[in-house]
């Protein structure tokens, strides 16, 4: 299933969930894959995103999502938790709940989320990473997808474009590029260094303002939205629950959430 634009280009849109009910509405909405992101998951268990959540209980998220939707699901596996034994486990756990896809990227264990511009970061190194991506191969499951950190870890394209053409002689079915807003500069052009090498996988929350058709014209077969449902949250609840804690009436609230009838009909008609 892909979104069609106007110019001819067409991808597959996803957005970022972190549990069944997020699921349900953005495949109601229409997009055409699921994201389980590392942050969405993270922070749905509260929690902050540095290698703190296992691969089973991804699997188990896998598992609720998969029981409400047919949409292709992608799962953010962060660096494989930290092991080979331990990234190939996770696909196996991936692939028994229902997924399509595990991303795999090569920040050294404990990663730090890609978004933050703070701190130092070290990636794994090359070999170590590809040998990963092999034995994942070996493995015989889902499609992988291999992500390089190297842009927003400040190493620059071309190691970034090197490391990637690594990963898929070592067996990845797609590469995604990731960058922050310190390293945004470098997606466009990294991307037009990876076309035709393989399927492009990207999340690109640091250049909101680029539309989802110029992506596809540089070659990227799938566009995520991540994190975008979990921050809608954060965004609206709190003004709300701050509205009801002061006034102590339901009515005053009733404007800003959705009418009990909306949750009855989304929950009840499961595909």
């Amino acid at each position: 299933m892909t979104t069609e634009f106007g110019g001819g280009e067409a991808m597959e849109l996803g957005v970022g969930v972190h549990d069944a009910l997020s699921a349900m509405m953005v495949e109601r909405a229409g997009f055409d894959v699921l994201w389980l992101g590392s942050l969405e998951a993270s922070a749905h268990l509260g929690l902050p995103d540095n290698n703190l959540i296992s691969g089973a209980e991804m699997a188990d998220l896998v598992r609720q999502v998969r029981a409400v939707s047919v949409l292709p699901i992608y799962v953010d596996a962060d660096n494989g938790y930290g092991s080979d034994e331990l990234a190939v486990r996770a696909l196996r756990m991936f692939t028994a709940a229902g997924a399509s896809a595990m991303c795999i990227e090569d920040s050294a264990f404990p990663k730090r989320n890609s978004l933050r511009v703070d701190g130092d970061r070290h990636l794994m190194d090359v070999a170590e990473m590809a040998h990963r991506v092999q034995e994942l191969r070996k493995a015989n499951g889902i499609d992988i997808i291999a992500r390089t950190e190297a842009l927003v870890a400040g190493y620059g394209m071309a190691e970034a474009v090197a490391r990637l053409r690594v990963y898929v002689e070592a067996g990845a079915d797609a590469v995604f590029v990731q960058v922050n807003s310190a390293s945004k500069d470098l997606l466009l052009p990294t991307l037009r260094e990876l076309q035709g090498m393989t399927r492009l996988v990207l999340a690109p929350t640091a250049l909101p303002e680029v539309p989802a058709a110029e992506f596809a014209r540089l070659g990227v077969s799938t566009m995520m939205f991540a994190n975008v449902v979990l921050r809608a949250v954060v965004a609206t609840l709190p003004p709300i629950l701050g509205r009801l804690r002061d006034s102590g009436r339901l009515a005053d609230v009733s404007d800003a959430i959705a009418a009990i009838d909306t949750v009855f009909d989304l929950t009840g008609n499961r595909p």
